[in-house]
């Protein structure tokens, strides 16, 4: 902490009592030295001073930094926060610029830049305190002084690069376990060779493919014709079912997601609601806990019941409706159940698949407002309090945001026009055909035998005409299901092989850019490790909120694939993405890097937030001054795209921004934008192997 004594000669050194010791030595509070000399008097009378940007304004000298913004363009205040940000503009001379940004000294740490607003506001922002001198304010929070901040820096400096020491040998050690080559000449024959292989896959599977699309097209011919002797079946066909499954199995899959959406924050407040003290009167708590209660009798009277599991079992089971239950009733007449139940069954899942979706809609009101209840207890709770029960909920909600942040945006869902014509379209198929196929139920059949009176010799061999006639028909089916099969199984294997011809393509064409990046570029190395790596099927997973991650990497590289699994028995398991394509993004590097100092040393101190400085030349822009630590990482990315759709939004994509460490693991994962993932791993991959330290700038001067 800043002394007392030293903020007391701080501020002494401001009082009238020394203003002409002040000018004399001419130190502008706010200035960086090499700009001092912009604020030396620049009129005839030494005494006198004129405005940067306007000749014609002259002021006192002792004008400068007095408190009162007399200059339009802000110039006579660089160290007080007189003037209106707004009004600031950079001013050329001599090679230098005068802008709108506060410069801290910080004698025995690092000078840097921070934002007017900061200024004179009660609290050191400089760790020299030099914000707060011009303010007249008492202190009411002064932070760490220059001298702990700078021993701080160097502890973290330190173990930031023994942590880099170890994932460079790490990241080594696989360079050798995997056979990575460090000689262009036999990268490039690698290379080359990994081409001439890709090129000969690439023509063997197009001839594969060629030879299954002219069966298919055989296939689908044969089994078109076929169905076109059983009308029932061919508009069946027309139907398209087992498309209808998969629409309302990817629409459930969000009706899943908003239920336990629900479920997780109505937890969050159930507890809080519990464990906080109410005694401690922390308004904000104890009016936000009321408006809890409130809504959660308004719900138990709306009898909302959000259950996720519920949600997920209905949707296997529509799946297997859509796409087995019903193409059995119609392709091989046959039924499990009854008649009646089957008719009544294809009504119910109509009203439940409608009834579902826009229920929903009702979840998600409420998820709205308990996270308005949320939002305003975690913003605007008394810190001071320090309520255990509080601190709890806030970070459960924190990473509650980071799971379902995209709820908030959802509009009200309704199902599609073409979901819902399709569902219609199968029901009243079902009701009309169903009867037609399958054999009446009991009771109705004995009705028909008793008033059924075979008492003609003609009406036996209408009998006998009509029995024959079902087996030809059931002969004829028999060979319509084997010909279905035939045709559904050559259908798969051409998707199939457009799939890996599609993978071996990309592969060829990412070798191809390999190649014109150069084969000693650092791109190539980690191209050919990650390669190496995924010829053995390397695969890392780890386990984050009730979710295992698993990113694979295969060779080839296109083939790897990131899936996300519910953490239990039969768990739902869907896909996030297929590699589509590596790179190094060096804005994502600094922004990543600073994520993890503000996670790891943060609590401890306040080092982080006084490396945070606006660039003096660019103030939209959030810079560190702590030398080139983030270079270290060497910010490689690696992009996945295709993945499973979600409901109501685009395929599923991630992006994989992989930290420097010695140890693979997935240390977080949040949704972006809807259904775009961000993936935060730390390994050797991330490590920059031609990092060399360059400390920052330190003002170190007696």
């Amino acid at each position: 902490m800043v002394s007392m004594f030293s903020l007391f000669l701080l501020l002494i050194e401001q009082s009238p009592l020394v203003a002409s010791l002040q000018q004399s030595q001419r130190h502008i509070v706010g200035v960086p030295w090499e700009k001092q000399h912009l604020y030396d008097s620049n009129e005839p009378d030494l005494t006198k001073w004129h405005c940067l940007n306007h000749e014609d304004i002259v002021l006192d000298i002792s004008q400068i930094n007095d408190g009162v913004c007399d200059c339009p363009d802000g110039s006579d205040e660089p160290g007080s926060a007189a003037c209106v940000e707004d009004i600031f503009k950079s001013v050329a001379e001599g090679g230098g610029k005068v802008n709108k940004y506060f410069y801290c000294d910080n004698k025995g740490f690092i000078p840097r830049y921070i934002r007017k607003s900061e200024v004179a506001d009660g609290i050191c922002d400089c760790c020299d305190c030099s914000d707060e001198l011009l303010s007249g304010y008492e202190l009411f929070d002064a932070g760490s002084n220059c001298s702990q901040l700078k021993n701080e820096f160097d502890i973290m400096a330190s173990k930031e690069l023994s942590s880099y020491r170890e994932g460079k040998e790490a990241l080594e050690e696989l360079e050798r376990k995997y056979g990575t080559k460090e000689e262009a000449i036999t990268r490039g024959n690698c290379l080359e060779e990994d081409k001439e292989k890709a090129s000969a896959e690439i023509k063997v599977l197009s001839n594969r493919l060629s030879e299954n699309r002219a069966k298919l097209e055989q296939l689908r011919g044969e089994y078109f014709n076929q169905l076109s002797h059983d009308p029932i079946l061919y508009q069946f066909e027309q139907l398209n079912s087992t498309r209808l499954g998969s629409d309302i199995l990817t629409s459930f899959t969000m009706v899943s997601r908003v239920s336990k959406g629900y479920q997780d924050i109505f937890k969050i407040l159930s507890d809080l609601s519990e464990a906080y003290t109410p005694s401690l009167n922390d308004k904000v708590v104890n009016d936000n806990i009321k408006k809890f209660r409130k809504v959660r009798r308004r719900a138990e009277k709306a009898k909302i019941n959000a259950d996720s599991k519920i949600d997920d079992e209905q949707a296997d089971n529509l799946y297997l409706y859509f796409t087995e239950e019903v193409p059995q009733i119609f392709l091989k007449r046959e039924s499990e159940n009854t008649l009646r139940y089957v008719i009544g069954k294809s009504n119910f899942v109509q009203a439940l698949v409608e009834g579902k979706i826009n229920y929903t809609n009702d979840i998600l009101e409420y998820i709205r407002e308990f996270r308005l209840i949320m939002d305003d207890i975690s913003q605007n709770y008394n810190v001071n309090f320090q309520d255990a029960g509080v601190k709890s909920a806030v970070d459960s909600y924190k990473n509650y945001l980071g799971e379902y942040g995209e709820l908030a945006e959802l509009e009200p869902a309704h199902p599609s026009e073409s979901l819902l014509r399709s569902l219609s379209e199968v029901t009243s198929f079902v009701n009309e055909n169903a009867p037609k196929v399958l054999p009446p139920d009991a009771v109705e059949s004995e009705q028909d035998t008793n008033s059924d009176h075979i008492g003609t010799s003609g009406d036996l061999r209408n009998k006998l005409k009509e029995i024959l006639s079902k087996l030809n028909i059931f002969s004829s089916r028999k060979d319509l299901v084997s010909l279905e099969k035939r045709f559904r199984s050559c259908e798969s294997q051409v998707s199939l092989l457009e799939n890996e011809l599609k993978q071996k393509m990309d592969y060829k064409k990412l070798l191809d850019e390999t190649e014109d990046e150069g084969t000693n570029s650092t791109a190539g190395n980690l191209t050919e490790l990650l390669e190496l790596m995924g010829s053995q099927s390397y695969c890392l997973d780890d386990i984050l909120d009730n979710y295992v991650y698993t990113i694979c990497f295969q060779r080839p590289m296109t083939e790897g694939v990131i899936y996300q699994a519910e953490d239990k028995v039969d768990g739902k398991k869907v896909l996030i993405g297929r590699f589509k394509t590596s790179g190094f993004n060096v804005d994502l590097n600094m922004e990543k890097y600073a994520e993890h100092l503000k996670a790891t040393y943060d609590e401890k101190s306040d080092l982080i937030s006084n490396l945070a400085a606006i660039q003096d030349d660019d103030g939209n822009m959030q810079h560190y001054v702590f030398g080139n630590l983030n270079e270290l990482n060497n910010g490689l990315v690696l992009e996945y795209e295709n993945g499973d759709q979600c409901w109501n939004g685009p395929r599923r994509s991630a992006t994989v921004f992989v930290r420097c460490s010695d140890k693979f693991k997935i240390r977080s994962v949040h949704e972006a934008t809807k259904c775009n993932y961000i993936f935060d791993v730390v390994g050797p991959l991330g490590c920059n192997k031609t990092f060399e330290y360059e400390p920052p700038k330190f003002n170190l001067s007696e």
